[in-house]
C-alpha cells in the first residue's frame, strides 16, 4: 500500500531537516515525510564542514543570502542553548595582509552595516594581535558574533524535533524516480512507493538532478568542488582561539584558505576548492566516471573553465590539493609560524556549486517549481547558518504561493 504525505522532503541535511521543523511547527496539520538517502542525518556536506555560523558581512547586501544569514546567527546561537548543542562565540577576523588588501576590508565593512551586522570594526595590526598573537596583517575586520558549532549535532537536533512533532524520518531511502501528477507527485525509492501533495528538493550535491526529472532547472547543474582541511597537532591546537580568514576574492564565493578553532579544541585549516572526481569523492583520486564525465560535459562548466582567470585560480588550488607545502605556504600568510610539521591530514567536504549555463558561479538561493514541487538548487554556504531561517521563510513563502494550506 502507498504511504501518503502532504509534504515530502527530499534531503535530510541542514536545509531539509529545518524545513520539516518549522513545517511541523507552524502547520502542525500537515503529514511531513523526511527522506534521507544515508542511515543518518548529516552525512554529506551539512555535517562535513568546518561547523562555522557565519556572522554575515560577506553575502551581497539586498541577497537573501544576506538576510537569512543575519537572521540564522541569531536563531543558532538562541536555539544552540535552548537544545544545549555545543556552540562557542569566538568571533571572526578578516585579516588584511598588506596595504592593499586594506580596502577590501573597507567594503566587507560596509557590506556588514547594511547587513545590520552587529559589532563589525576595523582593529589596526596593534589591536589585531591583541586577540589573536600568532597571525600577521596590516589591519583585519572583527565580527564578534561569528560562532563555531558542532554542526552534526545541529542538524540531528532539529530533525529530531521535527520527528517529536510529527514527522516522518525515512533513513535508508534513496529517491530513484519523481512522476508528477494531477493531484501529486509520485516517489518510487529504494523503500518501495509513497506519494505527496508537494515534494520538496532539497537534496544538496543531487538536487539539480532531481530537478531535471520533472523538467525544471536544466539551465542549472552543480558542480562538486571538494574541499580539503588539515588539522593542526595538539602542540598547535592554542596557536588561534577564534576564526581567522583572508580577505575574500570578490569574483568568486570561496573564502580561501583560513583557520578555524573547533568545539573539540584543535584547529582546523582549510579548505581549499578543487574539482571532485563525483559528487560524493570526497578522496584525492576518488571518482566516478559516470558524475564526473557528466560534470565536464555540462555547458556552464566548459565556460567556466575556458575563463582565463578561473583557471589560474583553479591551478594554484590543485597545488594545495596535490603539495602540503603549497597549502602550507598559502595558510603561513596568516600565520607564519606554521610548519609543515605542525599540520595532519583532516577531512573533506564536497561544495554543491551551483554553475547556470554561461559559466557564472551562482551565489544566491535559486528556487524552482512546478505545480507540486519546489526545488531548492542554491543553498550553498553558508547555508548551515541560513537553515533555520530558511526553514521558516520558505514555510511562509510556499503558504502565500498556496502549496501550503493555511
Amino acid at each position: 500500500m502507498t504511504e501518503r504525505y502532504d509534504v515530502a522532503i527530499v534531503g535530510g541535511g541542514a536545509i531539509g531537516s529545518s524545513l520539516a521543523r518549522a513545517l511541523t511547527l507552524k502547520k502542525p496539520q500537515l503529514k511531513v515525510a523526511l527522506l534521507e538517502k544515508e542511515k543518518s542525518i548529516a552525512y554529506h556536506a551539512s555535517g562535513r564542514n568546518s561547523g562555522v555560523v557565519h556572522s554575515g558581512f560577506h553575502p551581497k547586501p539586498g541577497s537573501l543570502k544576506a538576510k537569512l544569514c543575519v537572521e540564522g546567527n541569531s536563531m543558532i546561537r538562541e536555539y544552540a542553548r535552548m537544545r544545549n548543542v555545543p556552540i562557542k562565540q569566538v568571533g571572526t577576523l578578516v585579516v588584511a595582509r598588506n596595504e592593499d588588501e586594506i580596502g577590501v576590508l573597507s567594503n566587507l565593512k560596509e557590506r556588514a552595516e547594511a547587513n545590520r551586522v552587529p559589532g563589525v570594526m576595523i582593529l589596526d595590526a596593534q589591536e589585531m594581535k591583541k586577540l589573536e598573537p600568532n597571525v600577521q596583517g596590516s589591519a583585519a575586520l572583527h565580527s564578534p558574533t561569528g560562532c563555531i558549532i558542532d554542526s552534526r549535532a545541529l542538524v540531528q537536533s532539529v530533525a529530531e524535533d521535527a520527528v517529536r512533532k510529527g514527522a516522518k524520518l525515512l533513513l535508508g531511502c534513496e529517491l530513484l524516480t519523481l512522476k508528477e501528477r494531477i493531484e501529486g507527485v509520485t516517489l518510487t525509492t529504494t523503500k518501495g512507493e509513497l506519494s505527496s501533495r508537494i515534494v520538496l528538493n532539497c537534496a544538496g550535491l543531487y538536487a539539480d538532478t532531481i530537478a531535471h526529472m520533472l523538467g525544471v532547472g536544466r539551465q542549472y547543474a552543480i558542480i562538486p568542488f571538494r574541499g580539503e582541511y588539515y588539522q593542526t597537532t595538539a602542540e598547535k591546537a592554542n596557536v588561534i582561539s577564534s576564526m581567522i580568514y583572508p580577505p575574500p576574492d570578490p569574483e568568486l564565493p570561496f573564502l580561501g584558505i583560513h583557520f578555524t578553532k573547533t568545539m573539540h579544541g584543535s584547529v582546523i585549516v582549510g579548505p581549499n576548492a578543487v574539482l571532485a572526481g563525483g559528487r560524493e569523492a570526497y578522496d584525492t583520486f576518488q571518482f566516478n566516471l559516470k558524475e564526473f564525465f557528466s560534470t565536464i560535459s555540462e555547458p556552464g562548466f566548459l565556460k567556466l573553465v575556458t575563463d582565463a582567470y578561473f583557471l589560474r585560480v583553479a591551478v594554484k588550488q590543485l597545488r594545495t590539493s596535490l603539495s602540503k607545502s603549497a597549502f602550507v605556504k598559502e595558510a603561513r600568510r596568516l600565520v607564519p609560524s606554521l610548519r609543515e610539521a605542525d599540520l595532519v591530514k583532516g577531512f573533506s567536504g564536497i561544495r554543491a556549486q551551483l554553475v547556470d549555463d554561461d559559466g557564472n558561479l551562482v551565489d544566491d538561493f535559486v528556487i524552482e517549481y512546478t505545480d507540486h514541487s519546489v526545488h531548492i538548487l542554491n543553498a550553498v554556504s553558508p547555508g548551515l547558518t541560513c537553515s533555520l531561517a530558511f526553514g521558516e521563510y520558505l514555510v511562509e513563502l510556499l503558504t502565500q504561493k498556496g502549496y501550503i494550506i493555511s
